[in-house]
């Protein structure tokens, strides 16, 4: 929200902020899911070409606002009932499964046993075997400063990305959403594991 009064600017987006968390609590999201950004304010300026020179715009007066629906229904319920318009609108959309961090478990486990099957195939090969190992990591041994060993994530942290919308200037396009269909698709997960092993003859 852009006004050449930061109060004036700040109690709009204050107003916007609110009805968006009914809107976002009205579907069934609990306080706990639902993250509000301290607020930023900013002077805003625009360059015009006639006069070859910065022309000062106002205040502008933003804040981000992010919620983790549990289900399908409940976003599409919050994406049809919402009031877009210039100050206000929605920025994107990422979706994950409920059973993820067992999806991520397992598939850890896969990446240990292929890397164990593969590095035991190579030794064959050159006529020697695994004697143990030495260090095993998530992150590519730099080993000319040695074998670095990673850190093993432990928990899915929930963050933003850095490109999501403020809440004064989140894209949709229109001034209501008409209801969104939306639909199942394919996950993809991808995991690395970097393994040195000892060898004996």
């Amino acid at each position: 929200m852009v006004d050449p009064s930061a109060d004036v600017a700040r109690r709009k987006v204050e107003a916007h902020l609110g009805q968006v968390l009914e809107a976002i609590k009205a579907a069934g999201v609990p306080d706990g899911e639902i993250v509000a950004t301290s607020m930023q304010i900013e002077p805003r300026e625009r360059y015009d070409s006639k006069r070859e020179d910065h022309v000062f715009e106002g205040i502008g007066v933003s804040r981000e606002l992010t919620a983790r629906f549990s289900d399908i229904d409940a976003l599409e319920k919050f994406i049809a009932g919402l009031e877009t318009s210039k100050e206000v609108q929605v920025s994107g959309i990422e979706t994950e499964l409920q059973d993820e961090q067992a999806l991520h478990r397992a598939l850890r486990a896969k990446s240990i046993a292929s890397a164990r099957l593969k590095a035991e195939g190579m030794a064959r090969d050159f006529g020697v075997r695994l004697a143990g190992l030495y260090s095993v990591s998530d992150v590519a041994p730099q080993f000319q400063y040695g074998v670095r060993e990673g850190s093993w994530p432990s928990t899915y942290l929930w963050t933003e990305d850095g490109e999501s919308g403020t809440l004064d200037s989140i894209m949709v396009t229109g001034s209501r959403l008409k209801r969104v269909a939306l639909q199942t698709g394919y996950v993809t997960y991808s995991d690395k594991i970097y393994a040195v092993f000892l060898i004996a003859d």
